[in-house]
């Protein structure tokens, strides 16, 4: 992937950039700068995107900006426990510390040619003060280095305005939701449960739920290629599971579809589940209190309803479980 026409001359237009490299250029061909002078550039980016992060946390948590290994390296050099502490080590560099978001070997890489990741590319359409609704755009114009389309670079779905993936959930998404589910024991039935997806006092958004007789706790992780991502605990004993909805740029969902990857109480083996979540209209206070249901197929319903639609799909549908095999040697594989 190569650095778009229109990035690369809206960064050499930038006035910051060119106020800085006033008396440090001859002329400001950039493809005859000096390592200094791409330096002095990156420079001038890094502080800026130092600001836009302090502005929004989500950059980071998101890992649009930085990837996952070198926001940890980061955490252990400087003894952090969380993005939150590293956002307030952020705040805390003296005037002449820049945090090293691009180096100036990387933009002088660029401007000769160079291979560019996302997350770089990420860091100047920040920089530049770019719309997350635009992030791709920008790169597709790929002018005489030719096209790069089919790319994504923001990983994440948005709906205009630089609007981050928390803030999309927290308009958008939450609320009370009915979960359904088919089974693993073998008989047929469906667990239909309370879903809540609600805001804390601290900013983040969390998962209540109730399975099968077990309580779930969670917390919602943002959003990645037009999917919502949630992980939950199950309270009662060691579990993990992971939601993942397929959301796209739907603003209104009333269903979404996707899958919960979990264990199988009946044989303790990784299983995955079909699962939809149905948005309930009102947000009724006494929601949590609803109790789960167990459906079982052969239910007759006198009326369209909610539970009758989603009971009906469930019962024509293919593949609403998938349980994987235990360990075994390859010789085994063709007998499975």
């Amino acid at each position: 992937m190569r650095l778009s026409d229109k990035i690369k001359k809206a960064i050499e237009g930038n006035p910051v950039i060119i106020s800085s490299l006033k008396g440090k250029a001859r002329d400001m061909n950039w493809g005859r700068f000096t390592r200094t002078q791409f330096n002095l550039a990156a420079r001038v980016i890094n502080r800026q995107v130092t600001k836009a992060v302090l502005e929004n946390a989500d950059l980071v948590e998101m890992q649009l900006i930085i990837g996952k290994q070198q926001l940890e390296k980061q955490l252990h050099n400087e003894q952090l426990d969380s993005v939150y502490d590293f956002i307030r080590h952020l705040r805390d560099l003296r005037e002449y510390q820049v945090f090293n978001w691009i180096s100036g070997k990387t933009l002088q890489s660029y401007w000769n040619g160079g291979e560019a990741k996302y997350i770089k590319i990420n860091v100047l359409l920040v920089f530049l003060g770019v719309p997350f609704a635009d992030w791709d755009s920008w790169q597709r114009e790929q002018g005489r280095y030719g096209d790069d389309y089919g790319h994504s670079l923001s990983r994440v779905p948005v709906t205009g305005g630089g609007r981050s993936s928390l803030s999309i959930i927290k308009t958008y998404y939450q609320g009370n939701y009915f979960l359904y589910y088919q089974k693993t024991d073998g008989s047929k039935n469906i667990i239909k449960t309370p879903f809540i997806l609600r805001e804390t006092e601290n900013g983040q958004v969390v998962v209540k739920s109730v399975s099968e007789g077990h309580r779930y706790s969670g917390k919602v992780e943002g959003i990645r290629d037009g999917c919502l991502y949630i992980n939950c605990q199950n309270l009662d004993f060691e579990e993990m599971e992971q939601y993942v909805f397929n959301i796209g740029l739907e603003t209104k969902p009333q269903v979404l579809f996707g899958v919960s990857n979990t264990v199988s109480v009946k044989n303790r083996r990784a299983v995955a589940l079909k699962n939809i979540l149905v948005k309930q209209p009102v947000n009724d206070p006494g929601f949590d209190n609803i109790q789960e249901t167990e459906i079982p197929f052969t239910k007759k319903y006198t009326s369209m309803t909610e539970e009758a639609m989603v009971v009906g799909y469930l019962r024509q549908a293919a593949n609403n479980i998938i349980i994987t095999p235990s360990c075994c040697n390859l010789a085994d594989l063709a007998g499975l």
